[in-house]
């Protein structure tokens, strides 16, 4: 207040707004307002190791510490949103494969290879049973157990894709032969077909494919 004339004294002072905004904010003025407020820009997240990562919108980052996990930087009704996206792989043994042929996928995130040719013969004692006549004891009848490979290239030549299947069959077999006792006390001869080698043979893929004829070993 002014002493003489009694009125109060007028101090105008400038106004010093902050426009100093976090990363991932930008100042914007605001109308009719003098200073204006900090908006939002970019997504803004942290990841499992407790990085901050500022991500514009539409954009996307993958870490390089974990290449199966996607975040991106979507709008959505006027809200920024951080999308995060996660592959998951399929079962992997090492064990499985065939050397050397161990890989990543493209983005680098499931590990993929050449399975081994596994193909083995398996034996399980069973009684066999034809029309109501079975054998006196159970017999071991053997099998073909395992995995084999396949493969879809592309050719060139023939400008198209073509395809190598295998699976695991026998190879060499022979025919034996049991007695089976039937209910009403008789008995009768039964012949039935044993594996006696397995392996990895060509099968049907496509149209064209036939297998390789058997070879038989009687005994």
């Amino acid at each position: 207040m002014d002493p003489i004339t009694k009125l109060n004294v007028i101090n105008c002072r400038p106004v010093v707004c902050d426009t100093k905004c976090s990363k991932g904010y930008e100042y914007q003025t605001v109308q009719g307002k003098c200073c204006g407020k900090c908006v939002q820009k970019s997504c803004i997240f942290t990841t499992q190791d407790n990085t901050t990562y500022i991500l514009e919108v539409n954009n996307t980052f993958i870490p390089t510490n974990d290449k199966c996990v996607k975040y991106t930087c979507e709008k959505m009704n006027g809200l920024l949103v951080t999308k995060e996206t996660k592959t998951t792989c399929s079962a992997f043994n090492p064990l499985d494969c065939e050397p050397g042929t161990e890989t990543t996928d493209t983005t680098g995130c499931c590990k993929t290879c050449t399975r081994k040719s596994v193909c083995e013969m398996k034996s399980k004692q069973t009684v066999i049973e034809v029309n109501g006549c079975k054998s006196a004891q159970s017999l071991n009848i053997t099998s073909c157990v395992g995995l084999c490979g396949s493969s879809s290239i592309y050719s060139a030549a023939a400008n198209k894709m073509t395809h190598q299947c295998e699976c695991c069959q026998e190879a060499i077999v022979s025919k034996k032969s049991v007695e089976l006792t039937c209910a009403d006390g008789s008995k009768v001869n039964h012949s039935y077909t044993a594996v006696d080698k397995c392996s990895c043979r060509k099968a049907d893929c496509v149209p064209g494919t036939t297998s390789e004829p058997l070879r038989r070993r009687r005994r």
